[in-house]
């Protein structure tokens, strides 16, 4: 029997992380499944081996397994060492920041077929309003294997819902070409009337 997979979408400062770990700590609470959690190495949020949510009330941190960003599948090994020392399957896989990870779909479907849950949340959108990684193709994997996706909600400034992450250098808008990942920039969620995108060829 295949696995599920819960989805959770959406632009910066919306809580994406904070929803993860609840579901995480749901899953050991009440349902007694050993929780396997996730850190790609591009996730700079909390430190070395560490999950953990910009929402101060929420389910702050997680002790994580930190893998290259480039291979997922080096983590297949240490899921099988985890499964031998507990004694039992590790029944779900928690993934944050999924769209730093590289082959995320297949990765993906690899664990479902394995029979883990898998819960996965990141960006839909990059800073350029373009889709993140392999994000929004999971949606595809929850439709053919079943589970859910959660559009996570955040708010701009002037009050409207924020569809896209406005990345900050040094406080100002950056250009459409800087590098997707960069060290020093901050970001803050925007509505479609508020999100800027200086040198946009089109």
């Amino acid at each position: 029997m295949a696995g599920k997979l819960e989805l959770m979408l959406g632009p910066m400062r919306s809580n994406k992380t904070a929803e993860l770990l609840r579901r995480a700590e749901m899953r050991r609470q009440y349902a007694g499944q050993y929780v396997l959690v996730l850190k790609p190495s591009d996730d700079t949020k909390g430190g070395p081996g560490v999950v953990e949510s910009r929402n101060p009330n929420g389910h702050g941190k997680m002790n994580a397994l930190e893998f290259k960003s480039q291979d997922p599948w080096a983590v297949l090994g240490a899921i099988a060492e985890r499964e031998k020392e507990i004694g039992k399957k590790v029944e779900c896989i928690a993934i944050d920041e999924g769209q730093f990870v590289d082959e995320l779909f297949l990765f993906t479907r690899h664990l479902l077929d394995a029979n883990h849950d898998v819960l996965i949340a990141g960006l839909d959108l990059d800073f350029r309003a373009v889709p993140f990684g392999e994000m929004l193709n999971l949606t595809w994997l929850v439709n053919a294997y079943g589970g859910s996706i959660t559009e996570c909600m955040a708010y701009c400034s002037c009050g409207a819902r924020a569809l896209y992450s406005q990345r900050l250098i040094d406080g100002e808008p950056a250009p459409y070409d800087s590098p997707i990942k960069m060290p020093g920039d901050s970001y803050e969620p925007r509505c479609a009337e508020h999100f800027v995108l200086p040198g946009k060829p089109h």
